[in-house]
């Protein structure tokens, strides 16, 4: 990875996208401390379990409203660059949007 993230979003995780950039328009997403606590878990364990690696409805929902602390991007290295350049990539203040399925 030649992206070299600030230390204040450290540890970065990169992941390959479950949907191959259908909702997130990228291929791979880079999140910011991914060891962070989150709803019960780290940010990582909680994105590998629901979010964007959710269902089809909840992952494009979770790329409506994603928080700043992921991003994706063509290859690693673009989603590491995209995350470094997002506003507030390094805050926690968000909360995952509801989930409205039609019965």
């Amino acid at each position: 990875m030649s992206s070299n993230p600030p230390a204040r979003l450290h540890p970065v995780l990169v992941a390959e996208d479950r949907y191959q950039g259908v909702y997130s328009r990228g291929r791979w997403w880079a999140v910011a401390q991914a060891d962070e606590p989150f709803e019960g878990m780290t940010r990582i364990a909680w994105l590998m379990d629901t979010g964007p690696s959710g269902d089809d409805v909840t992952a494009a929902v979770f790329w409506q409203h994603a928080p700043p602390w992921i991003a994706s991007g063509a290859s690693p290295d673009a989603a590491v660059a995209s995350l470094i350049a997002q506003p507030g990539a390094g805050g926690d203040d968000w909360s995952p949007p509801p989930i409205e399925v039609d019965p």
